[in-house]
């Protein structure tokens, strides 16, 4: 599951750099009233370009969530888990799916776990039509791998084209407020000041 963000793009560089396995690639157009949508489809454009440019083939997919009407701000790792379960079905021999959560995230073990139980009691509808593979394996390929380490073994070039923040201003730039922009910003890297632009 690919969000165009730092730690989703570099676990995508971890698999394709580090197996010959095939990969089906799926990002979820999130649309919600923080508004990043646009910006992170073009991030992820970019980053799926240059990955089959750099790295190796492979297949791609997206699919979309429309939750603009509402008020509320739906959890994404809830919506992560209902769109993965469809894939994995979709997906002929798939025994399983990576998502690049961090050890450090905010009550990590707690918001896997829920996740890992929905996307289990739907994947169980499945099965009792005899769909998809008996066991789906959940992995975390960068799990352990702090934040700062990500950026600085992403290529330069490709880290800049990663999109982070959660409430962009005027679709696309970067509001230097929420986490996710205050996170980018305290990382070491010598891009630090420019890696969450989308060119």
């Amino acid at each position: 599951m690919f969000s165009g963000g730092l730690d989703s793009t570099a676990m995508l560089v971890k698999l394709l750099a580090g197996s010959a396995e095939e990969l089906r690639v799926h990002h979820i157009h999130m649309a919600n009233r923080e508004g990043r949508e646009r910006a992170e489809r073009r991030a992820v454009e970019a980053i799926v370009a240059y990955c089959r440019r750099h790295y190796r083939a492979f297949r791609y997919s997206e699919s979309g969530l429309d939750f603009t009407a509402l008020e509320a701000i739906p959890i994404d790792y809830l919506s992560i888990a209902f769109v993965a379960c469809q894939v994995a079905i979709d997906t002929p021999g798939c025994n399983r799916i990576a998502v690049g959560a961090l050890a450090a995230d905010t009550d990590i073990a707690n918001r896997s776990a829920r996740q890992k139980r929905v996307f289990d009691e739907m994947y169980a509808c499945y099965r009792a039509r005899k769909l998809g593979e008996p066991q789906v394996e959940w992995s975390y390929p960068v799990f352990h791998t702090p934040k700062a380490d990500l950026a600085a073994g992403l290529p330069e070039e490709l880290l800049k084209l990663t999109w982070s923040c959660r409430r962009p201003l005027e679709g696309f730039r970067p509001c230097g407020a929420c986490k996710a922009c205050r996170v980018r910003q305290d990382l070491r890297s010598p891009v630090a000041a420019v890696e969450n632009r989308v060119p």
